[in-house]
């Protein structure tokens, strides 16, 4: 098992720090090493009883358009099940009556130590969304057929998005 052996954080920012060092690898052998540290996130995906909601917007990392379930960072010592209730409502306008956890993923183990929670939201009551005044979000609506035929078709980028849907459809397509 790998162990750091020094490091030192050459960059810190407001989402996220970049550390640098000399990771033990086994064997006497070291190698460098680089990682991103964030302190992760939640993911969620509305469910209304016959369609998924999704935010849409541009990202300009990868720079497109991405259509995306609704997702958040985590603030503070916040739960991330009080963060996801937030963003529903921040980034699309609705509050979720029941909030079932959905497991987590890390979206890059290679480097990057974020961890995203995911949420299935059911019991959605409309309210007014609420974005960050640096957000421009869309609010797509996909009914569960379009949903299972754009994961067919590869159509979803974000992998929270992919391990969200797989988990929503898993929930439903299960035996009572």
């Amino acid at each position: 098992m790998e162990r750091w052996k020094s490091r030192d954080t050459v960059y810190s920012g407001k989402i996220f720090e970049v550390q640098s060092g000399i990771a033990d690898i086994g064997d006497g052998r070291e190698s460098g090493r680089d990682i991103v540290v964030h302190h992760g996130g939640v993911g969620i995906v509305p469910w209304t009883g016959h369609s998924v909601l999704f935010a849409q917007q541009y990202r300009i990392a990868v720079q497109e358009t991405i259509l995306e379930i609704p997702a958040g960072k985590l603030e503070g010592d916040e739960s991330p099940e009080h963060r996801g209730r937030t963003e529903l409502i921040e980034e699309i306008g609705y509050k979720a009556g029941t909030m079932v956890p959905a497991g987590f993923i890390y979206p890059s183990v290679g480097f990057l130590t974020e961890k995203i929670h995911l949420f299935l939201a059911f019991d959605l009551t409309k309210t007014e969304a609420q974005p960050e005044w640096d957000e421009e979000i869309e609010v797509v609506e996909l009914s569960l057929e379009e949903v299972r035929a754009k994961l067919r078709a590869n159509h979803f980028t974000d992998a929270k998005t992919i391990a969200g849907l797989h988990a929503l459809l898993n929930h439903l397509d299960a035996p009572d």
